[in-house]
């Protein structure tokens, strides 16, 4: 995050010592002045439209604008914190950083459904954590990079330990279903790792073993001295494998009845069946597919059952670069999901497994295959 983007001062001393933070925040919530300019505008248009019918409104419009066009300015000492505002009807806030224990960077979700697909959207909070008393937020924006980097500018500059840091923006980019359902595998796995620290990180760990697929985790992991045997359950991955089952099967039914029980009925009622059948296909699959995944000192192969057309796979460990994680670009109900891919040293990516939640799960699998093929 450059901060220079954001007018980011370092007050200093005669000494040379920095003795004051200033953050200078343009528009609502960081969003920025080309942001800031488009809302404002499309706010003044719909303003002017509206006063001609409701002119009570106007003052509404107007301090919605207001709101847009404030520009915080945030000043850290090491006595207090201070937040002002350009807009002089906006009231100053000082907090007294006495027994401040750490700043924290909370992730506030909200879901909005429309016709079947939720989106989520976020807003992240930057609280002041104190050991005696409530915590207090001090600035709030929905650029999560820039509150997670003026967390950690604040605690340097207060000389603040704050060991949460370390993994704080992975969790809060990820929604707070994934970092429940990371949460759930990670304690689960550390009851099973023998001699296993609370406190160790599950990607440093090899022969993962898992006899049962869960939300979580959707795969069961086994493995000896000459193969690691992975299961991938579709079912466990969230998909909406029945929706797609019954919506695929009224689509179908539809399109195969019709024609044939209503002799003068147009034949276009056939497209009911070719849209519906490959929609059934894709539910059955997301309900009943496994993915077999072999993997020796030699070669990964994989293949798919019971409905799949593509036969058995096959890589072998000379062609191979290295096991990847990414993110698949596709979202169920507004929640990342990912990939494992086999890279190649032609440079192809071979995708071994698909739409996974669990990004923490899906890098300990590639781990794992990495260490057991000695990669």
């Amino acid at each position: 995050m450059d901060f220079s983007t954001y007018g980011v001062e370092e007050i200093k001393n005669t000494s040379g010592d920095t003795e004051e933070l200033r953050f200078k925040i343009e528009g609502i919530m960081g969003i920025g002045k080309k942001g800031k300019t488009i809302i404002v505008v499309f706010i003044s248009i719909i303003a002017l439209i509206f006063s001609c019918f409701i002119i009570y409104l106007l003052p509404v419009f107007l301090f919605l604008i207001l709101i847009i066009i404030n520009n915080k300015t945030i000043f850290v000492t090491k006595e207090s914190f201070l937040v002002k505002n350009s807009i002089p009807i906006f009231p100053k806030q000082e907090i007294s950083i006495l027994n401040l224990e750490r700043m924290e960077v909370k992730r506030i979700e909200s879901h909005k459904t429309n016709k079947n697909e939720t989106t989520i959207s976020a807003n992240f909070e930057l609280y002041a954590i104190f050991k005696n008393k409530p915590a207090k937020k001090i600035f709030s924006s929905m650029n999560f990079a820039l509150v997670d980097q003026l967390d950690k500018k604040i605690e340097n500059f207060l000389n603040i330990k704050d060991t949460s840091n370390k993994d704080q923006l992975d969790r809060i980019k990820k929604t707070n279903y994934q970092n429940k359902l990371e949460s759930e595998y990670k304690k689960n796995i550390q009851l099973k790792q023998e001699g296993g620290s609370a406190q160790e990180t599950i990607t440093n760990k090899k022969n993962l073993k898992v006899d049962k697929p869960s939300r979580s985790f959707p795969f069961t992991v086994s493995s000896n001295l000459v193969n690691l045997k992975i299961t991938h359950f579709y079912s466990k991955s969230g998909g909406s494998g029945f929706i797609m089952l019954l919506a695929g099967s009224v689509f179908t039914a539809i399109g195969t009845y019709i024609p044939f029980s209503e002799r003068d009925e147009p034949p276009f009622a056939i497209i009911f069946a070719l849209i519906g059948f490959p929609i059934l296909i894709s539910g059955l699959s997301n309900l009943f597919n496994k993915r077999y995944i072999n993997v020796s000192q030699s070669k990964i192969s994989y293949h798919t059952k019971p409905i799949s057309v593509s036969k058995e796979k096959e890589i072998l460990k000379s062609h191979i670069k290295n096991i990847e994680v990414d993110y698949s670009g596709q979202r169920n109900n507004g929640i990342r999901s990912y990939n494992v891919f086999v890279i190649t040293k032609d440079g192809k990516k071979h995708k071994l497994i698909k739409n996974v939640f669990n990004e923490l799960g899906l890098k300990d699998l590639a781990n794992e295959i990495t260490h057991h093929m000695s990669l």
